[in-house]
């Protein structure tokens, strides 16, 4: 047998389910019959241990057979024929796969498409998780971020992160839009702020005392309740939208506060 009809024999044999090295040995019987385990071993690079785990799990197969004499015991292939059987039961394997495929593929398809329209929610919790998502929207890279902001969190914890988050944020260029309630507490805080191009302020009459951001279909809510933040992002387009709308809404009929620090 040439070594390309030898090298093709062992990819059908593996196809139908026999192993590499199962393959080969039944390729190299079918050119030396009735061998016994000492000759196999000058013509094959497995040795003694593994030849008889092959050549079992050949007999199991129906592929080789074994027969003992008072002195030895040879093992021969059997007719190529039986490779018939083997293809037969990977076709009812198959079957039986495409049969329980078929009816998996509704039942996935519909999990697919409520994906599609679950919103996806993680919270960070800690500190070092809350700057993780802070990192998620400079990752990102939004055109701008929008932002009810809350003057109070100048006194609440993760201010670090938050002026870091800021500082990066300018030098790569992505606008801030902020709305802040009208109030003597943010206007002192934009008093002493420097101007950036970046980031713009508006004053609202109403006070929402969240800090919420908006982003890329993508909300982030933190809470400084306890001692270190708690961050929610929430990946809903729709929802996003909504938010965006009322910001929007709201960034319109407010008052310019991006240059109160030079203003009169």
């Amino acid at each position: 047998m040439s070594k390309v009809s030898s090298t093709r024999l062992s990819q059908t044999l593996e196809y139908l389910g026999v192993g590499k090295n199962e393959a080969d040995l039944y390729s190299t019987l079918l050119r030396y019959p009735a061998s016994t385990v000492q000759e196999l071993q000058t013509k094959t690079p497995f040795p003694r241990t593994m030849l008889y785990y092959v050549l079992n799990n050949l007999i199991a197969q129906g592929l080789v057979s074994s027969t003992k004499s008072s002195t030895k015991t040879t093992y021969a292939a059997e007719s190529p024929d039986r490779l018939y059987d083997l293809l037969a039961k990977r076709e009812e394997e198959f079957a039986a796969q495409a049969k329980t495929l078929r009816e998996l593929v509704p039942t996935l398809k519909q999990k697919h498409r409520l994906a599609g329209k679950r919103p996806d929610v993680r919270i960070f919790e800690g500190m070092d998780a809350y700057k993780k998502a802070l990192e998620e929207i400079l990752v990102a890279k939004p055109l701008e971020i929008l932002a009810f902001g809350d003057p109070d969190l100048r006194q609440s914890s993760g201010i670090e992160a938050r002026e870091t988050f800021d500082g990066r944020r300018r030098a790569k260029k992505i606008v801030k839009k902020v709305l802040l309630p009208d109030s003597p507490k943010a206007r002192n805080m934009l008093s002493v702020r420097q101007y950036d191009d970046y980031t713009q302020f508006r004053f609202t009459d109403e006070d929402f005392g969240v800090d919420l951001l908006l982003f890329d279909g993508k909300l982030l809510y933190t809470t400084y309740a306890d001692r270190e933040p708690m961050t929610i992002l929430i990946e809903d387009e729709a929802l996003c939208t909504m938010q965006k709308q009322f910001f929007h809404e709201r960034w319109e009929r407010s008052e310019d506060a991006t240059l109160t620090r030079y203003s009169s």
